[in-house]
C-alpha cells in the first residue's frame, strides 16, 4: 500500500521572524504583505525609533526589543526562541514578499520533504547608478532550482528569506551570534547533515536596493570580510576556486613561464586522458579533459580577480613580464561572466543583449573589487590566508 502524501503545512504552522534595525515603515510594509493569520515576531535590534512604540498592535504580532544592537544573528535567534510552530520563516525588513510567497514555500517544503527552502531574491526598482549596480543582486542565486550546500552549484542561500523547520534549526543551535556577516552561510553549511536544503527560484521576493552606489559597494566589501571567519569555522570551504591539478599545472606554466609550453602541456593531458579514464570511450575522455581545461581557465581567471585582485595587481606592477599573461588569464574569467550573461538574456534585440552583457560585466568587476578588498581585510584581521587559496583536486597519492 502506497503511504499517503503528507498534508501541506498551512500558515498556522509558521512563525515569521523579522529582525529589524530600521525605521518603522519598512517593517510595516512587510507586515502588510503577510497573511493576516500568521504568527509574527518582530525583533527590534536597537532601532533608533523603538518599534514597540511605532507599530500598530495586531492579534498575532509579538514585538521584542534589544535596547542595544546585538546583530542580526542574535535577533533571529531571539525571534525563533519565541516561536511554538513547526516552521520558521526568517524575513528581513528590507525584503518584500509577494501575496503567495509563504504558501508556495510551504507547498514546496512539504512536497520535497526538506529541512529548509529559500526563494530567489531579486533587487527591486530604483534609480541611478546604485539601482543599476544592485540589479545584479548579491543575494540572487540564479534562475535554476537545485539542492543547496558546499560543493553544489548553489553553495548557500541567504537568510533574507528562508523557511526552515524549527526542530532542525534548534538542533544546530541556530545562527552563530558572534558572526555579524556570513552567519547565513555558516548556518546553511551546518544544516547540511540535517536534511535537504532547496533553492526554488520559481518563488521570488524583492530586496530593496541601497540608494547610493558607495553604500552598495561598501556592503559588498562587508560581505567579503566574512570569508575569513567562515574559513576558520569550515576549513577549506570558503575558498573561491576548485581545480584539478592536471589543469592547474598547465595553466600555471602558461601564466608564470611560457604560454606555448603551458598549452603544449594541456594538449598532452588531453591526448593522454584515455589512460586515466579507461572506462570511457577515448573520444569522450579527450573531450572531457578539454572541457575541464576550459572550465578551469575560466575559474582560475575569476580567482585572479576575485579574491586575488590586490595580489594580481601587485604582481603585474612588480613583474612587468607577467603583465600580459596575467591580463589574458584574468580575461578568461571576464569572458565567463559575459558568456553566462549572454545565456541568461534570451530575448531582446542585439543592441539590448549587448548592453545587458556589457552592463553585467562592468557591475561584476565593481563587485569583484569591493568584495576582494573585504576578503583581504578579513584575512588580515583573522590572520588566515585560507580564503585566498585554491582547492586542488586529483593530487597524486590522495584519494
Amino acid at each position: 500500500m502506497i503511504p499517503a502524501a503528507p498534508e501541506p503545512a498551512t500558515v498556522l504552522d509558521v512563525t515569521v521572524v523579522i529582525p529589524a534595525r530600521s525605521p518603522p515603515d519598512p517593517v510595516r510594509r512587510v507586515l502588510a504583505a503577510l497573511p493576516h493569520d500568521v504568527a509574527v515576531v518582530v525583533v527590534d535590534d536597537g532601532s533608533p525609533v523603538p518599534l514597540p512604540d511605532a507599530l500598530q498592535p495586531q492579534p498575532n504580532l509579538t514585538i521584542l526589543r534589544h535596547e542595544r544592537s546585538q546583530g542580526p544573528a542574535a535577533a533571529r535567534n531571539a525571534g525563533a526562541a519565541a516561536a511554538a510552530t513547526t516552521w520558521l520563516l526568517f524575513l528581513d525588513a528590507d525584503v518584500e514578499p509577494r501575496a503567495d510567497t509563504l504558501a508556495r514555500l510551504l507547498e514546496l517544503a512539504t512536497g520535497l520533504d526538506v529541512s529548509a527552502v529559500a526563494p530567489r531574491v531579486v533587487s527591486g526598482p530604483g534609480a541611478g547608478l546604485a539601482a543599476w549596480f544592485e540589479s545584479s543582486c548579491a543575494l540572487d542565486q540564479g534562475p535554476h532550482p537545485t539542492n543547496v550546500g558546499h560543493g553544489q552549484t548553489v553553495s548557500y542561500v541567504p537568510s533574507a528569506c528562508l523557511l526552515i523547520r524549527t526542530k532542525v534549526f534548534r538542533q544546530v543551535h541556530g545562527f552563530s551570534e558572534d558572526m555579524h556577516v556570513g552567519e547565513d552561510v555558516d548556518l546553511i553549511w551546518r544544516l547540511a547533515d540535517h536534511g535537504q536544503i532547496r533553492y526554488e527560484p520559481s518563488v521570488v521576493v524583492t530586496h530593496e536596493p541601497r540608494p547610493r552606489i558607495l553604500e552598495a559597494l561598501d556592503r559588498r566589501r562587508y560581505y567579503g570580510t566574512s570569508a575569513a571567519s567562515l574559513s576558520l569555522r569550515h576549513p577549506g570551504k570558503a575558498r573561491h576556486a576548485d581545480v584539478s591539478v592536471w589543469s592547474l599545472i598547465p595553466w600555471a606554466v602558461a601564466v608564470g613561464v611560457s604560454p606555448p609550453l603551458g598549452y603544449a602541456m594541456a594538449v598532452a593531458t588531453v591526448f593522454s586522458a584515455p589512460r586515466g579514464l579507461p572506462l570511457l570511450d577515448p573520444r569522450h575522455a579527450r573531450a572531457l579533459a578539454a572541457t575541464g581545461h576550459v572550465v578551469a581557465a575560466a575559474g582560475l581567471g575569476r580567482w585572479l580577480i576575485r579574491p586575488l585582485l590586490p595580489a594580481t595587481l601587485g604582481l603585474a606592477l612588480a613583474l612587468p613580464p607577467l603583465r600580459r599573461r596575467l591580463a589574458l588569464a584574468a580575461l578568461a574569467g571576464v569572458a565567463d561572466v559575459a558568456w553566462r550573461s549572454h545565456k541568461q538574456m534570451t530575448t531582446g534585440s542585439a543592441r539590448e543583449r549587448t548592453d545587458h552583457i556589457v552592463g553585467t560585466v562592468l557591475a561584476s568587476l565593481l563587485d569583484d573589487v569591493a568584495y576582494s578588498l573585504g576578503v583581504w581585510q578579513g584575512a588580515l584581521s583573522h590572520k588566515t590566508i585560507d580564503p585566498l587559496l585554491l582547492t586542488v583536486r586529483d593530487l597524486p597519492g590522495r584519494s
